[in-house]
Order: structure tokens, then sequence, then C-alpha cells
């Protein structure tokens, strides 16, 4: 029987071709980057909240296992430019980005797990990301945190660091969504801030705290355990000083102006559909909803497309976190496996 086409090659896409390969299904991996992990490994993720789970902890088995099993093919730096057929018997053509060579292979059936991207904070003038020194994503800080050295731009440690929620999420001028996971991963990165340089202030600015499950701890711990504190308002613009950063908002507790300098400003970027899934969704014939994101037949039951053969898993549906990932592309590849054992009878 024809392989199973697993695009992307993040969390859910990792998870898919393991589960699969553990089943005894050959697997045709797509990557368009030349690295597995999708963006924690782009990004060079150091923890997992809520409980500081090392990256490498949870994904290097996974990508171990993809690399090593004789079932699993893997194809990185190409893309899928074309699929027709029916299921058991698609047809696809893959296209190394380098150097432009194609091939046709057949698959029996597919798991979209084109993954996303995190929000480009430049789109956002108020916050001077690209512009002013100093002013970095979470994204950013995670590949610092995972050197265990956090600096400004000039080499020294940066003692007040405001961390400022949901740049690019819930806002009607950049994207209106949730990205679920923003707070609580800007709330560990700032207990990890604490570990590093405990002598340092760190303010969340914040339009309401979204831990939610298990999540909610660190809300707690960061305040109780850590002394970090809290502002809840809206930030109108970001100012280089010369010196310092000068954030000017409104505290809508009080209900009054505020400004406060800073040395760094950390912006909790959000998640959308990046070109890995735009292009998907056309090569495929697959629905997107208002925002991008791949339209599953069903609210929440994410891996049933609406077309028969193809399923979907991971953040190309909705933001979620690695783990929710994880456990999309468990449920994707399951369907997989149920469609090719009613194909044998």
């Amino acid at each position: 029987m024809n392989p199973v086409l697993v695009v992307g090659a993040g969390p859910a896409g990792l998870s898919a071709a393991c589960d699969l390969s553990q089943a005894g299904v050959r697997v045709l991996l797509v990557e368009r980057r030349e690295e597995l992990g999708g963006a924690p490994a782009r990004w060079k993720y150091h923890t997992l909240a809520p409980d500081f789970v090392p990256v490498s902890r949870v994904l290097g088995p996974l990508i171990e296992q993809v690399t090593k099993s004789e079932l699993v093919e893997v194809k990185k730096g190409c893309v899928v430019e074309s699929f027709r057929g029916s299921v058991g018997d698609f047809e696809v053509r893959i296209t190394e980005l380098k150097t432009r060579r194609s091939e046709t292979r057949r698959v029996s059936c597919v798991v979209v797990a084109t993954g996303f991207e995190h929000f480009d904070a430049r789109v956002d003038p108020r916050y001077g990301y690209g512009r002013v020194p100093d002013v970095i994503g979470i994204n950013e800080l995670e590949a610092m945190l995972s050197q265990g050295r956090v600096v400004k731009r000039d080499g020294s440690a940066p003692k007040r660091i405001a961390f400022v929620f949901c740049v690019g999420s819930r806002d009607r001028s950049t994207n209106p969504w949730c990205c679920t996971v923003c707070c609580g991963v800007s709330i560990k990165q700032a207990i990890e801030l604490k570990r590093i340089l405990p002598d340092s202030q760190i303010y969340m600015i914040y339009m309401d705290v979204r831990t939610t499950g298990l999540w909610e701890k660190l809300y707690w711990d960061s305040m109780e355990k850590f002394g970090i504190n809290y502002i809840r308002g809206r930030v109108g613009e970001v100012y280089h000083t010369g010196q310092k950063l000068l954030v000017k908002g409104e505290d809508t507790l009080v209900r009054g102006p505020f400004e406060a300098l800073f040395d760094m400003v950390v912006l909790a970027v959000g998640m959308e559909p990046g070109e890995g899934t735009r292009q998907a969704a056309s090569i495929f014939g697959l629905n997107t909803n208002e925002y991008g994101f791949l339209l599953p037949r069903t609210p929440n039951i994410h891996y049933d497309s609406g077309r028969e053969g193809v399923y979907l898993a991971g953040s190309c549906v909705a933001p979620m976190s690695v783990e929710e990932a994880i456990s999309d592309g468990s449920a994707a590849a399951m369907q997989c496996v149920k469609l090719m054992k009613v194909m044998r009878a």
C-alpha cells in the first residue's frame, strides 16, 4: 500500500509520522525547511509551559524516531506543489526548493500539519519593533533563554523588563483571535528571567491573563514566589529615550495614563497561519475560516478536513500548545490507520 504523506515536520507532523511508523505504516514526511521540529526548533524554544520541561526532551525523541525509522522517508527543503487522485491512490508532485527538481509520488492519504508563524510586530508601529533597540518578541527571548544569557543589544543585562501581552492578538486591527498560550509562555519566561537575573524587576502589562487549566499555577507562582508585577493596561507607544525605553499607555484598573522606563520590552507576539498553511489550503482544496486557519468539518474535531483521505493536525487549525499539537498529530495518524485498515479489508 502507498505511504501516508505528512506535510510539515513540527510537533504535530512529527507525532503523526512517529505513530504511523509504530503502527507499521510507511510515511513520506515533507518539510519545507532544512530542519525538523517546526517553530520550536526554528526559534530554539527553551522549555515548555507550565512545567518548564526542556523542549529537547519532548521533541528530541520524535525527531530521532523519524530520522532512524526505516518506515519514514524524510524530505527536507521540499514542498508539495500538486495533488490529485482518490483515496488510496493520490498523486502528489514534490519539489525541492533549492534545485527546483520535482518528482511525482503516490500516497494513500494525507496529514496536513503546516504549523504557524509568530505575528510580525512590525505590522503594529506603536511598539517600535524592528526600529527601537531592545524591543524583542517572546520567540527571540526564548532563544536567549536557551543560551542561558539574556542581554541588551549593547551586551549588558537588563534590570527592568516589561512584557506586553496580546501583541497582534485580540485586536481587530491585526488579529482578533486569542492565541491561548502567549500569557502562559510570557509568565514562564518571566520566571526563567528571574532565575537568571534575580535582581531584575519585571512587569507584565496585560489586557487579561488567560492561564487556563493547570497553567493557572504559573500566574500565582510568578507573583507569590518570584515577585513579578502586573499592570492591567494597554500600551500606546514605546519610545527610545537614548538610554531607556519609555512605555506609555493606559492603566485600565485605575483608569489613568501611565509612563514607565525599561531596559527591555518583550512583546508576546501571537500565532497566525503561515504561508505553508495558505499553500496547503490551495493545493489540497481545503476550507479555511475567516482568519485563514484550516477549517475542520466539525468545530474542535481537528483531524476531519471534510475531504476524504485528508486529515488536519496542529496549529494550522487553531492556536495551541506544543503538547496539544502532538496530541492532534496522534489523532490524525489514528484516522489514517483506520482508513488504511478499511482499504485493506
